[in-house]
């Protein structure tokens, strides 16, 4: 398996929390603070912030078991298909809603210091 690329988030910002991979919206915010706090590069970010843990504790995903699968390298891909076969939609659903709905406050002053349209 070949590492996905960490981000520089001293220099850089991590994906929007809106985006999505797969049916699931923050993965793959998530997926670059905690490859940037495996590389060294996290800068003032932090991996675990209330909003993703609120968010994996939706999907019923430990941040031991996300850390453990970007720590074996899995891609963008391999994290769609491992939420995939592990979350319901009714999870799945209520995580999403978490970020987008209960957070929508966070979610735009996020995109406002990152230089994203508000959605």
């Amino acid at each position: 398996m070949t590492h996905a690329p960490a981000p520089d988030l001293r220099t850089a910002f991590p994906r929007a929390g809106r985006v999505k991979l797969g049916d699931f919206v923050w993965i793959a915010r998530l997926a670059d603070k905690v490859r940037a706090q495996q590389a060294g590069t996290i800068g003032d970010y932090t991996a675990y912030c209330e909003v993703s843990h609120g968010f994996l504790e939706r999907c019923g995903v430990t941040p031991e078991v996300f850390t453990a699968l970007i720590r074996s390298g899995a891609s963008d891909e391999e994290l769609v298909r491992y939420f995939a076969m592990h979350v319901d939609p009714q999870r799945r659903d209520a995580a999403n809603r978490w970020v987008l709905v209960d957070n929508a406050e966070d979610l735009r002053e996020q995109e406002r210091e990152e230089g994203e349209p508000p959605a």
